[in-house]
């Protein structure tokens, strides 16, 4: 009888974890937007880029109770970038610039995405989050 006791006590533990594992808090919900789909405020098309350095500036909201703070940048080679606010308060905007300089890069269309990670700390949480900009256009 004690041995059944365990074993159902185990296969509840269990339950309980995996099933609480897929569940996100409403006050976490604001901090990961409402779709899963890259927001067209996160693309940018070039069009045709020669002769000068082409830029445009994209816009990270943090939307959470805490500072956000970028930790790491992932980029393509061919995309130049500035971080303007490593650090974005609540409820502000971070500015992130994007740039193509056509006497370096290679001939031809592009299509790149920067991955920027941030890290937000809410209450008894350290949140990791990545955000994808696309870039698209062509060098000529």
């Amino acid at each position: 009888m004690k041995m059944k006791s365990i074993i159902t006590m185990a296969v509840a533990i269990l339950a309980f974890t995996f099933s609480s594992y897929g569940q996100v808090e409403h006050e976490e919900a604001s901090m990961f937007g409402t779709t899963r789909s890259l927001n067209p405020a996160l693309k940018h098309d070039f069009g045709a880029v020669s002769g000068t350095i082409s830029s445009t500036q994209f816009k990270i909201k943090n939307t959470g109770k805490t500072d956000m703070i970028i930790v790491d940048v992932k980029l393509p080679e061919k995309i130049g970038i500035t971080i303007q606010n490593k650090v974005i308060r609540p409820g502000a905007d971070g500015i992130i610039i994007a740039t193509i300089d056509p006497t370096i890069a290679n001939q031809g269309k592009f299509s790149e995405k920067i991955v920027v990670i941030t890290e937000q700390a809410e209450p008894g949480v350290i949140t990791k989050k990545e955000i994808t900009l696309s870039v698209i256009g062509e060098v000529k």
